[in-house]
């Protein structure tokens, strides 16, 4: 059987180069009898109903497949409702939303059947069953609807094992070069799941999906390699920095130490450079060091709040601002610069608190700092916001397609409107010093530079607020390198 994976990101966000469906897709045309392939709408949001058909007549698919993310179902809704308008396909969805939320995702008219927990094995024997005309009663960890009854099968599962997986096929993307150009990165992933339960992130809430082990390691050995391999595939495609997203990567001393090791034995430390997520309380000296030796560049990291109560006591962060501190100096005296995150307008935010945030933002003086609006995406995160005398305003909410900008909630002491100013103030002061450091490294370029990625964009139909952000914040400098 043929399916075609669908990337289904009509907002204008372009950074979501999702390793999930590359991934699936990888592993159904090399593991399986079966044919995957990827169409994606991203850079086609005046034409994606034009694209969609170009893609569905080229592959053929019989099943369609699209990873669901909470904050774009609208837009999965939109897709299915003209996949089922034009073409009659089935459709299938995976991903969190879709686990976490089965009876909710089941129920949407065009959506034909789910998968909970990883896909590998579970997807392709659903393709398994359709090709051989088989009912789909059994079939580990699939929903599917049979006429008037949903059958709910249990059976999902994570995988034990990820080094058996293959590497990834970034080909299955027709427009890799673009992501190249505006983001500099290739995404990828040797973990899945995370250990942790951060009252704002949804991520940990698929545990409790299927039974087993949620966080898993691959071997850090092996995963070097996968990155020089794909490196050497892709180092003459305007390629700058190999993204990983790994939520925990600095977690255990033995395996960074590992992963640092091969990856300077391979010799690829000084072409081609990494930048990794880490909590700030995962790092020390010995580990930084290790980091720096093997070409770790950024280090992403979730200060989340200036206010000690705010982060640790309702994000649940457990870091002292003088452990924050200490680790922003060892970083930097060994030449690893940061892209640091910060949520404002969260549960008990008050005034103060978001100014003590955006105050230790300019003092910390990340390379590049991100001021996410806080949204209630947890049970854990509604209650919190409840018990402090907030609320959700449901219109801004159904509205919401993303955690970059649009407040939706009220606190005790700040409006949406209040936090959205907040955040613009939050960028103003802490931008300066950016946008001195970037002119003074590309002297005149910088101006014709920003100028030709903002046209590009807007010519592909990406959303120039996304395209200002990211130039300055996500791109890895971009074109000035």
């Amino acid at each position: 059987m043929r399916v075609s994976f669908i990337n289904s990101l009509l907002g204008g966000d372009f950074s979501a180069l999702d390793i999930a469906i590359t991934t699936l897709a990888t592993y159904v045309n090399e593991r399986s009898r079966h044919k995957a392939s990827i169409i994606d709408l991203t850079f086609h949001l005046r034409n994606w109903r034009q694209v969609l058909r170009q893609g569905i007549e080229e592959n053929s698919p019989d099943v369609i497949a699209i990873s669901s993310n909470t904050m774009y179902m609208k837009y999965v809704n939109a897709i299915m409702q003209e996949i089922k308008k034009e073409y009659r396909l089935p459709v299938i969805l995976g991903g969190h939303h879709a686990s976490i939320y089965p009876e909710e995702t089941i129920a949407i008219p065009e959506c034909d059947s789910i998968c909970i927990g990883d896909g590998e094995e579970a997807l392709v024997e659903y393709l398994n069953r359709r090709q051989e005309g088989k009912a789909l009663e059994g079939a580990c960890g699939i929903w599917a609807k049979e006429g008037d009854r949903i059958i709910r099968n249990t059976g999902g599962r994570f995988r034990k094992g990820l080094d058996d997986l293959p590497i990834p096929n970034w080909d299955l993307w027709k427009d890799l070069d673009k992501y190249f150009y505006y983001l500099g990165m290739l995404y990828m992933i040797g973990s899945r799941g995370c250990p942790y339960n951060c009252t704002y992130c949804d991520a940990h809430g698929i545990k409790d999906a299927v039974p087993g082990d949620y966080f898993r390691l691959c071997d850090p050995v092996r995963y070097a390699r996968e990155i020089a391999y794909q490196w050497d595939k892709y180092k003459n495609r305007n390629l700058r920095l190999a993204q990983l997203f790994d939520p925990v990567f600095t977690m255990y001393d033995d395996w960074v130490e590992s992963f640092c090791a091969e990856y300077r034995r391979l010799g690829i430390q000084n072409e081609f450079r990494y930048s990794v997520f880490s909590r700030l309380d995962h790092l020390n000296e010995r580990k930084i060091k290790a980091l720096a030796k093997s070409g770790c560049a950024i280090l992403r990291v979730g200060v989340e709040a200036g206010d000690e109560y705010i982060r640790n006591k309702i994000y649940k962060r457990g870091m002292s601002g003088s452990k924050i501190k200490e680790i922003f100096r060892l970083a930097k005296e060994n030449g690893i610069i940061f892209t640091a995150f910060y949520i404002l307008g969260g549960p008990a935010e008050t005034p103060h608190t978001v100014k003590r945030t955006i105050s230790l933002a300019y003092e910390l003086d990340a390379e590049r700092s991100a001021f996410f609006i806080y949204k209630p995406f947890t049970k854990e995160g509604v209650e919190l916001l409840s018990e402090h005398g907030g609320w959700i305003d449901n219109s801004r909410w159904q509205k919401a397609d993303n955690i970059t900008f649009d407040a939706v909630v009220y606190t005790k002491d700040l409006s949406p409107r209040q936090v959205e100013w907040a955040q613009k103030k939050a960028y103003f002061l802490t931008f300066g010093r950016r946008l001195l450091r970037m002119l003074w490294r590309q002297n005149l370029k910088y101006f014709p530079q920003l100028l030709i990625y903002m046209c590009k964009g807007i010519i592909d139909g990406l959303n120039y607020s996304y395209l200002l952000v990211y130039y300055h914040i996500y791109g890895y400098d971009n074109v000035d390198k």
